[in-house]
């Protein structure tokens, strides 16, 4: 006799069963997709439906450590587990209930970890991570609250580890093909650079630079305007990125930078509360003056997980610019820039004007050294 734990549930029940074994599958393909898009992106928009806003973004979550192992994204091992509750299923085989039980329970220990994780130290959350996280409890509670058994079964454990070892050596392999293809792409990404319109670059300059080659911004041949949050994760994985490039293109190169907030406290688009210290951290880096901001602003992106009012009110202290960062003007000059940017239809962070062409999101190095390349050439000629 099959006395599996789906013989005690109702019809409705069992479809609802099976659905979290579909979404789970569904979204982890989705989110695999999602990881090669922001890793070895093919377009210059950021636009994705796992991008909602600042809070709710998948991107800080794919950019994190914890997104992959060894080059290999984690939610392919949710394709393999979603793929397993659907085959359960169908099978409805009282030996298999065991392994899937331990399998949902490790899988729901390890969901919990990743909410806390974008959460507490990214300060975001990927939406559909997180549908992903309810529907792996969803399944997992309703093996638990109907007894289903407890006894390991190696086959099933067995196959579904098998299949992750499989899938994980092919993404791996796919992973390494794009990465050593990353390098060939420089003709195509200057086409779709040079095939995007110029919207100029802002008309009021930045007084804050973190590389410049000549004192008139627009003199560089290559002009880097950079609207930035000092909470956004992306902003700091951009940071990263700023320093090789100014090394690559010294004296070639300007970089400024303006301040964006996703902050209500100084940028009136935001409908509530969200990076609730990149307003003060924003006044703390424009009251270290034009020749200590690079260092400031450098110093606040390696604190970003660390962040705290507490922390910015000491540095403040020690630079003595505490009255400095009180004052109406310094929330004026922050203010300004942003409008400044709306007027670039500034909708994220970080976006960029490269030359006066807009470019949102992150990009990897070798983007941007291709275009840059094909700036220094053009200059030439």
């Amino acid at each position: 006799m099959n006395d599996s734990f789906l013989n005690k549930l109702s019809f409705n029940k069992k479809i609802l069963f099976f659905v979290t074994g579909l979404v789970m599958f569904v979204l982890s393909i989705y989110l695999t997709n999602h990881f090669y898009q922001v890793k070895f992106p093919t377009g210059f928009g950021a636009a994705s439906a796992c991008n909602i806003n600042s809070f709710l973004t998948c991107d800080a979550a794919t950019l994190s450590p914890l997104s992959n192992i060894a080059g290999v994204p984690i939610s392919i091992f949710g394709i393999i587990i979603g793929a397993m509750i659907m085959f359960f299923y169908m099978v409805n085989k009282k030996q298999a209930e065991g392994g899937l039980f331990i399998l949902l329970l490790l899988n729901g220990i390890g969901c919990l970890v990743l909410f806390i994780y974008s959460l507490v130290m990214l300060g975001t959350l990927c939406p559909f991570c997180t549908l992903y996280y309810i529907a792996s409890w969803t399944a997992l509670y309703m093996m638990y609250k109907n007894d289903a058994s407890r006894d390991f079964d190696v086959k099933f454990f067995g196959i579904a580890i098998l299949c992750m070892v499989i899938s994980g050596a092919i993404a791996y392999s796919f992973t390494s093909s794009k990465t050593k293809k990353s390098s060939a792409r420089s003709a195509q990404i200057v086409t779709m650079f040079k095939a995007l319109k110029s919207m100029g670059n802002p008309t009021n300059p930045s007084p804050y630079r973190l590389a410049s080659a000549t004192e008139k911004f627009e003199d560089a041949p290559i002009q880097l305007s950079v609207f930035s949050d000092f909470q956004c994760p992306a902003c700091n994985a951009l940071n990263l990125v700023l320093p090789k490039i100014e090394e690559k293109y010294h004296g070639k190169i300007n970089i400024q930078y303006f301040f964006y907030p996703l902050d209500h406290n100084c940028n009136d688009g935001m409908q509530g509360p969200l990076h609730q210290l990149a307003c003060q951290a924003a006044y703390l880096a424009s009251c270290s003056g034009e020749e200590k901001f690079k260092s400031v602003h450098d110093e606040i992106f390696e604190n970003q997980q660390n962040l705290s009012q507490t922390w910015i009110d000491e540095r403040a202290k020690e630079l003595g610019v505490t009255e400095c960062m009180a004052k109406p003007e310094t929330k004026q000059l922050v203010v300004d820039m942003i409008n400044q940017a709306n007027t670039f239809n500034v909708q994220s962070t970080p976006t960029q004007l490269i030359n006066g062409v807009k470019i949102e999101g992150v990009r990897p190095l070798s983007d941007y050294t291709a275009i840059m390349d094909h700036l220094l050439e053009k200059a030439k000629n």
